[in-house]
């Protein structure tokens, strides 16, 4: 089974069970755990959920993207418009769980492992969790709801963390307030027994914190205002043109980065980013859905699934191939309504 389901004590426990591809997000997983939230709001007996998943390597490195990608070759588009659309709902149903949800973090937790785990407010990660949304090197963007949890951070790091698919590591995602505690791996099991009897939410955080550490803070934070300031334009030329004229490590990583990353992507996010400000949540997730189905429509993320899943030369050949042939109607096609299409919430 991908998904393992069991409740002990006061808590139902789902923990994501594909070790063996990094725990990916299946179609059939979204659908299976958005059945058991519903049957665990009604139960009684249950007063929260725990996310976790099965292996060391990872809590979930995203969605399975490459079945995606091989639906192309099909005539089916039932997988690439239903998966985001159930996702999408799947994230907004967490972050408005009407109990509380404790992820347990360990290992890769990037794309859809951040959407299951990071919309709701208690978030633990282990030592070793690696953080990213590196969508834009696969012609997608950041979505899940990230629109709002990347806007939500300090300054624009968000902006640079969307453009650059940069990997943040647990000291770091202590110091941006994407986890609220770090446990150590060795402890997961043993918190989570612990857990079992707690009663409600100021339960769950005495024990959490009983299980806590604290962590040397890297030089990161150090950055946040000197990557902000590279990163609060309004358009990817003049973000690069601020880059380039940063001559640090941190900027020519960055600078790396984004010259890998696909010309459309880059400038959707930006614009996706700009507008999830001013949304709420339900809001940005329509938006995403919108973008999900324009990216699924072109060429790029097919390209860049090739590249980086399939043929893995990371060498995708993106159309267009440069900045200023993304024309400002092929930006704005990916955020048109879709009619009756599109995500509507119950």
């Amino acid at each position: 089974m991908a998904i393992n389901y069991y409740e002990k004590g006061n808590a139902a426990v789902i923990v994501l069970n594909r070790p063996n591809y990094l725990n990916t997000l299946t179609f059939d997983m979204v659908e299976e755990i958005d059945k058991i939230l519903d049957a665990i709001s009604i139960n009684e007996k249950i007063n929260f959920v725990i996310f976790t998943g099965k292996g060391d390597k990872a809590f979930c490195a995203g969605g399975d993207v490459k079945s995606f990608y091989e639906e192309k070759f099909s005539e089916s588009n039932k997988l690439r418009r239903n998966f985001f659309y159930n996702e999408y709902k799947l994230n907004y149903k967490i972050n408005t769980f009407s109990k509380p949800i404790i992820s347990l973090i360990h290992g890769i937790c990037m794309g859809g492992g951040v959407g299951l785990a990071m919309h709701k407010n208690i978030v633990v990660v282990s030592e070793n969790v690696t953080f990213a949304m590196p969508e834009t090197a696969i012609g997608l963007f950041p979505d899940v709801g990230a629109g709002k949890i990347l806007t939500e951070l300090e300054g624009n790091i968000g902006i640079y963390l969307a453009l650059t698919g940069k990997r943040v590591k647990t000291p770091d995602l202590l110091s941006l307030g994407l986890a609220n505690m770090c446990v150590k791996r060795e402890k997961f099991n043993d918190l989570e027994k612990e857990l079992y009897l707690a009663k409600n939410s100021n339960d769950i955080l005495k024990i959490i914190d009983r299980y806590s550490v604290n962590l040397e803070p890297t030089n990161f934070t150090d950055l946040i205002a000197e990557i902000s300031e590279c990163f609060k334009f309004d358009s990817i030329e003049e973000i690069i043109d601020a880059v380039k004229s940063n001559n640090s490590d941190w900027a020519k990583e960055a600078l790396a980065s984004i010259n890998k990353m696909s010309p459309t992507s880059l400038k959707i996010t930006l614009r996706q980013l700009s507008l999830a400000k001013n949304m709420s949540l339900a809001e940005d997730l329509v938006m995403e859905y919108r973008l999900s189905q324009g990216c699924m429509r072109g060429h790029d993320f097919y390209e860049g699934v090739r590249a980086v899943l399939i043929d893995k030369d990371h060498n995708p050949n993106w159309n267009p191939d440069s900045l200023e042939k993304v024309n400002n109607e092929i930006v704005l096609d990916h955020f048109k309504s879709l009619g009756e299409n599109d995500l509507k919430f119950d």
